[in-house]
């Protein structure tokens, strides 16, 4: 089973695509700060522009911390990455990086601006037509299919069929000295909480969204911490699911 990205693996690929990493010498600790430094403000430069991919930000970033993005985005971060970091080296960006780099950055947005797509749900007092009709059962009008995800930034993306890890920190909630003692994740009938951990002060948990689940619907998962002071912290974090990709003519 592939393992999460740590933020390192994706500065170790955009120095390797550098020939910093590899190739001739692995990067120095300092290489590693300037690249982890770079990593999250060009994370924070995509998020602005409406491609939020799940990158997760930290008050302290850590080389050894997890990713958070799916691996489809991999080389978009890794290729523009390299891009940010030559102008340190005085080197020009080579074409042939710079179109790769342009690419996949461009695929990336194609996908998030396709995933905010917002489908606009029937009004239920629109007859449903009797071609619509299924198993016997007569229905005159559409009914409403659920609540649509409201169109921000901060929605989290998780397709049909798919498992994917997600993580929420509570680093700036909590006071010097004041843990995590307990926490619940919960979430609505359309998701699945396959496991959960206290990474103090970040909670981590997987989760999976059934392959017959709706997709474009709300779905919210809701992750609860007691801190040792007594202190209660709640936060509800909106997820879209979105439609399984079919590719292949066998593929159900």
């Amino acid at each position: 089973m592939l393992m999460p990205a740590l933020k390192g693996d994706i500065i170790k690929q955009a120095y390797y695509e550098l020939r910093i990493s590899g190739m001739t010498v692995d990067p120095t600790p300092e290489d590693t700060e300037v690249g982890l430094r770079k990593l999250e403000n060009m994370a924070a430069d995509f998020e602005s522009r409406n491609m939020s991919v799940g990158y997760i930000f930290e008050d302290q970033p850590d080389p050894n911390s997890a990713f958070g993005v799916s691996r489809e985005f991999w080389d978009a971060f890794a290729l523009n990455l390299a891009v940010r970091l030559i102008p340190g080296f005085n080197k020009q960006v080579p074409i042939q990086l710079e179109a790769q780099a342009a690419a996949a950055l461009s695929g990336m947005a194609a996908r998030c601006a396709a995933l905010k797509i917002r489908p606009v749900l029937p009004p239920n007092r629109q007859p449903i037509g009797s071609g619509n009709e299924r198993f016997g059962w007569w229905q005159r009008y559409y009914q409403s299919n659920g609540a649509l995800p409201p169109n921000a930034p901060g929605v989290q993306t998780i397709m049909q069929g798919e498992t994917n890890d997600f993580a929420e920190s509570f680093e700036s909630y909590l006071r010097t000295e004041e843990i995590i003692a307990s926490y619940e994740v919960v979430t609505d009938i359309g998701l699945i909480v396959v496991s959960m951990s206290n990474n103090d002060p970040v909670i981590s948990y997987r989760l999976t969204a059934p392959v017959n689940q709706t997709s474009n619907i709300l779905q919210q998962v809701k992750v609860t911490i007691t801190t040792d002071l007594g202190r209660v912290e709640i936060r509800v974090i909106d997820f879209q699911v979105a439609p399984r990709i079919r590719v292949g003519p066998n593929v159900n």
